[in-house]
């Protein structure tokens, strides 16, 4: 009888907590754009010497994400792009601002790989996914007869991603997209313990590369 109502306690607390997931858009448009089919994009983010905190798993999985997603422009990855552009586009010599991009464009031997290779916008990511709070707490132990898990622990997350679109051409911003997800994640044990993650990260990356699609779409 007690473990029944410690079960119905856990799935209370469960229902609780993860109805608390949210996720939230938003869109800026700053100057016409467009997209032809066959034109190359790339995805960038600020160097860690500016401060950005991105993950690189999260821009691998905006980068595989737009891949699966679409076949009318062409995205070049990341790192193919570095070692394309080799040396000028290592973290300390990347643009990381639109208003690097004029010198960066200066360079002619950028300029000409720049060409050869087709692209037409960098696809600028800042962001990251933080702890906001934790709470509750899980005592096992362990002895001749087994042992066990109890306790009720659990942590809200946020991850917050923003797309910036640099157009190589107008050498600015022709706008931005971002996504934003919150979500809670829960261990209740009742001797084993049973982890149901929120991912907010994976979340995040699949509502991000939607909404750049869905900007690409109206161009």
């Amino acid at each position: 009888m007690t473990q029944n109502l410690v079960f119905i306690f856990f799935l209370s607390m469960f229902s609780i907590l993860t109805g608390c997931t949210t996720t939230r858009l938003e869109e800026q448009t700053n100057l016409p754009f467009e997209i032809l089919e066959g034109e190359s994009l790339v995805i960038t983010s600020n160097s860690y010497h500016a401060g950005n905190e991105t993950e690189n798993d999260f821009l691998q999985c905006i980068n595989n994400s737009l891949a699966n997603k679409q076949k009318t422009f062409n995205l070049i990855p990341t790192q193919e792009f570095i070692n394309q552009l080799y040396p000028w586009f290592e973290p300390r010599t990347a643009p990381q601002t639109t208003e690097d991009l004029a010198s960066f464009l200066g360079n002619d031997l950028v300029r000409q790989k720049i060409e050869m290779l087709d692209v037409k916008y960098f696809l600028n990511i800042s962001g990251q996914t933080k702890t906001n709070s934790s709470s509750g707490s899980l005592a096992c132990a362990a002895g001749p007869g087994g042992g066990g898990c109890f306790g009720l622990a659990w942590w809200d997350d946020t991850s917050s991603y923003t797309a910036s679109i640099w157009d190589l051409e107008q050498e600015s911003s022709v706008g931005n997209v971002s996504a934003s997800v919150s979500g809670t994640s829960v261990i209740p044990a009742l001797v084993i313990p049973i982890p149901i993650i929120a991912r907010t990260q994976k979340t995040a990356c699949e509502e991000l590369s939607d909404q750049i699609l869905d900007f690409f779409s109206r161009s």
